[in-house]
């Protein structure tokens, strides 16, 4: 089971500057096995830029590419001919950093019905030839109805396409050898939040069943370098890390920070407009809670978390 992000180009806000030294890309592979690229779908990347990528990442790490919006989102998975030369360009991609999936998501107004059906099926017939894997994300209600529902079991089954979706509100249509999940937040697409522990067993127990097949999860909010560094650890432990939230939020955000001793100026300075969860569903600048600190030097993290459960219940009288 790979657990990993999409994209990784905001790691400086969960590692420190010395774990980021030899780069970025490098940081992140010695934390996770797997990595969507996200930017392909705002920007058609030189090939040479994917062979870069691959020359940076240890044997056995895997990309997977998000197809760029020009064919999702414009051509809307119609056949057109600047969408099928899009689609060569993302399997370009493909071969040069090795990567063995091109996810596919539409939006919303991509809707399901009798047309759509006859323009995915023309789409997928030049485009799902088997060099790569292909997965598709629709989005919107009108791929819930039963009609939508329909349509989607059968281009999916047509073209052995992996069905993806957010396994805390949906399931697959169909199961095959491989799955691909995205997380986007809670209650809906919501990319603020944080995901709670009871979240992340959940996770766990919605994915058991696909254990045994190669298995993608893929978190997509705004704290996803830490939510899917959890659900990794309770994986592969068995348990999780103690709770992100309420005083012990400020662990989490001063993580990148390692220039100890620091004043509360120096932290205010240099960490107060970093983001702070101090619930799932509630991120404040940690400048907001570092002001409130009592004006000395701090000699440790676990000195400003002691600072931190003092004064808690002044800031936050309701709890956080």
């Amino acid at each position: 089971m790979l657990v990993g992000t999409c994209g990784w180009s905001r790691l400086y806000e969960f590692l420190p500057r010395s774990r980021l030294r030899l780069g970025d890309l490098e940081a992140y592979s010695d934390l996770f096995r797997v990595v969507e690229v996200n930017s392909s779908f705002y920007e058609f990347h030189r090939d040479e830029t994917y062979r870069k990528w691959r020359g940076r990442v240890p044997e056995g790490f895997e990309f997977t590419i998000k197809c760029h919006r020009s064919i999702t989102h414009e051509a809307l998975l119609r056949p057109t001919a600047e969408a099928l030369r899009g689609m060569e360009e993302m399997k370009n991609a493909a071969r040069a950093c090795g990567a063995h999936i091109l996810l596919l998501q539409t939006p919303a107004e991509l809707k399901a019905g009798g047309e759509t059906l006859d323009s995915l099926n023309a789409f997928f017939e030049k485009t799902a030839d088997g060099e790569v894997q292909l997965a598709w994300e629709p989005r919107g209600g009108s791929w819930r109805s039963d009609e939508g529902l329909e349509i989607l079991r059968e281009v999916v089954e047509r073209f052995k396409i992996i069905h993806v979706v957010d396994p805390l509100k949906d399931s697959p249509i169909s199961r095959g050898e491989t799955a691909y999940f995205r997380l986007h937040g809670l209650p809906g697409y919501n990319l603020e939040y944080s995901y709670t522990d009871g979240d992340l067993e959940t996770l766990r127990e919605r994915v058991e069943p696909y254990m045994g097949l190669r298995t993608y999860i893929l978190f997509n909010n705004y704290a996803m370098y830490r939510d899917a560094y959890r659900f990794k650890m309770l994986l592969e432990e068995g348990r999780l890390p103690p709770s992100p939230f309420g005083p012990r939020s400020i662990l989490w955000a001063l993580q990148p920070f390692e220039e100890w001793p620091a004043s509360k100026r120096v932290l205010l300075e240099r960490c107060g407009r970093w983001r702070c969860w101090v619930a799932p569903d509630r991120r404040v600048p940690l400048g907001d809670i570092l002001k409130h600190f009592d004006d000395r030097v701090y000699r440790s993290v676990e000195e400003a978390l002691a600072e931190a459960e003092r004064i808690w219940p002044e800031v936050f009288p309701m709890g956080g």
